[in-house]
């Protein structure tokens, strides 16, 4: 009797210790999955390189390594270009459903679906240069701001100003594809020549040298998170949003708080 209650508990315990060990690797998988990467040297990011360049090619990726550097290196700063300054941005969707327009604005790890449609909020509170970028599921690098295809404005930016990319009652369309996706919006307070040139020629990238066909892309396991100079963020004003059919909608804007010279903050999201 003694005996089958002595194997009854270590049963118990076994099976306890299994719980709580697969709970643990799911929260330590998740917690891998949401951290932000530091640099470029962390393995998260060399892992998304390693997939980019399998997709892409070397040339390609380096240049996108080139990115992540470019926006997570410290900036030198002179004393009296110190903040903190203030920015809005939001990253908003829209769905149709039976000819009635639903908007929300886009968290992390939200599910995006091919049926809806985005656009990007920012309002900048001092003159300032705004870089937007897509990265797609693949690990491809998508210009979205400044760019005539998409919005006339260019850079620098009028403070107090509140910007839509695509303007008035366009939105950008995804694209058929499943994995994650991401939107960094990157400001700085003086002109950054080395995003300029990663830009051109992200927007002139050619996929006749890459060593996979387009159709034949794979989605990247994860894609890094990042962000830099924000100090914390809150509710500001409510803002008005076109639709199509000169509708009006509205939402509550996020508003950022940033210091030094550079804010750069990611939306990331999951297609499906």
């Amino acid at each position: 009797m003694r005996k089958y209650q002595f194997q009854r508990k270590l049963r118990t315990l076994i099976f306890l210790f299994l719980s709580i060990s697969i709970i643990i690797g799911i929260e330590s998988s998740l917690d891998a999955s949401n951290r932000e990467v530091r640099s470029v040297r962390d393995s998260t990011f060399k892992s998304f390189i390693k997939q980019v360049n399998q997709n892409y090619g070397r040339q390609y990726a380096s240049h996108v390594e080139d990115l992540f550097h470019t926006l997570l290196k410290p900036e030198k700063t002179d004393p009296s270009e110190k903040g903190p300054r203030f920015l809005e941005f939001d990253v908003l969707k829209m769905r149709e459903t039976a000819g009635i327009f639903q908007t929300a604005i886009i968290k992390n790890s939200n599910m995006i679906s091919n049926r809806d449609r985005c656009k990007i909020s920012f309002t900048p509170r001092e003159r300032c240069y705004v870089y937007i970028f897509k990265i797609e599921t693949t690990g491809k690098i998508f210009p979205i701001f400044p760019r005539k295809e998409f919005s006339l404005q260019t850079n620098s930016l009028t403070p107090n100003l509140t910007y839509f990319v695509p303007p008035m009652k366009k939105w950008l369309s995804f694209n058929k594809d499943y994995g994650k996706e991401a939107i960094i919006l990157s400001a700085f307070i003086k002109e950054n020549y080395d995003i300029e040139k990663l830009m051109k020629y992200f927007n002139t990238f050619s996929f006749k040298n890459t060593p996979v066909k387009k159709e034949k892309l794979k989605p990247v396991k994860e894609i890094p998170i990042i962000s830099k100079g924000i100090s914390r963020s809150n509710k500001s004003k409510e803002r008005k949003l076109r639709l199509p059919f000169d509708q009006l909608a509205t939402f509550t804007a996020t508003e950022y708080i940033w210091i030094d010279s550079k804010f750069v903050k990611m939306v990331w999201y999951k297609r499906k």
